[in-house]
């Protein structure tokens, strides 16, 4: 028994050292463009994220749409690449964003900032950040959305009490939590676009700044400080938070 697990425990390592090494040398390779397309186009997941990462340009249409589809339904690597990617891609040539304003484009960037991975969804945001193209397309389904989160979240809360009542013992919490989740990401998203020129913003600020989850109230008074005229009304509320990281939003 003990030879077999000496043997066992040999061939794991050999396998384990044979698997980084094959690693390693996929992150030397020089991808040509023609072969990342080429990568891109099947089911090799391993290699994928190696790849993309070697990306240096997106230069059509068709370039451009098949590297967001990599954005939603594929593996939380290849997520995190690609959003990092198409930051790191803009910088040098925002062209290409010009290729998003399509509906299923519009969409799959609004899915990605509901992703469960916060680092996507912080690339995406400064993607979207880094484009008045993105930030104007995406403003109405931003806002969409977040009414439609606040709506859900809802559910959660009594009829006869604010938001900050939250029942916290509800046997659902694990959808409530993804749902606040949600929402703090959108109000980030609400935090870079213009401010000022979004209708029934008030409406919904009134709304989250009474979330129980002080990490709402604090994005909520971020947004108030980057409004040229804040309701004076919740200026005062959450100058006058318990939560410090919330009035210091506001200092």
């Amino acid at each position: 028994m003990i030879k077999y697990n000496n043997f066992s425990n040999t061939v794991q390592k050999d396998l384990y050292e044979s698997a980084v090494i094959d690693a390693y040398n996929l992150t030397l390779k020089d991808y040509t463009k023609d072969e990342i397309i080429d990568i891109l186009s099947k089911d090799e997941l391993e290699i994928k994220p190696v790849a993309i990462i070697n990306l240096k340009s997106i230069d059509n249409d068709f370039e451009a749409k098949l590297l967001l589809r990599h954005l939603t339904g594929i593996d939380g690597r290849i997520r995190e690449v690609v959003s990092y990617m198409l930051y790191e891609l803009s910088i040098k040539d925002k062209t290409f964003i010009e290729y998003y304003k399509d509906e299923n484009s519009k969409e799959i960037l609004l899915k990605s900032i509901l992703d469960i991975n916060p680092n996507v969804v912080r690339n995406i945001i400064t993607f979207i950040k880094s484009s008045e193209t993105l930030k104007k397309e995406l403003k109405d389904k931003i806002i969409s959305k977040t009414n439609e989160v606040i709506k859900s979240l809802s559910v959660f809360v009594r009829e006869d009490s604010p938001f900050r009542e939250n029942m916290e013992k509800s046997e659902k919490n694990h959808a409530k939590n993804k749902l606040t989740f949600n929402l703090y990401w959108l109000l980030e998203a609400i935090s870079i676009l213009d401010i000022d020129d979004i209708e029934n913003l008030e409406d919904i600020l009134t709304k989250t700044s009474s979330f129980l989850d002080y990490t709402i109230r604090e994005k909520t008074a971020q947004i108030l400080s980057k409004m040229t005229n804040p309701p004076e009304k919740l200026l005062r509320k959450l100058k006058n938070d318990e939560n410090m990281y919330v009035k210091n939003q506001l200092l």
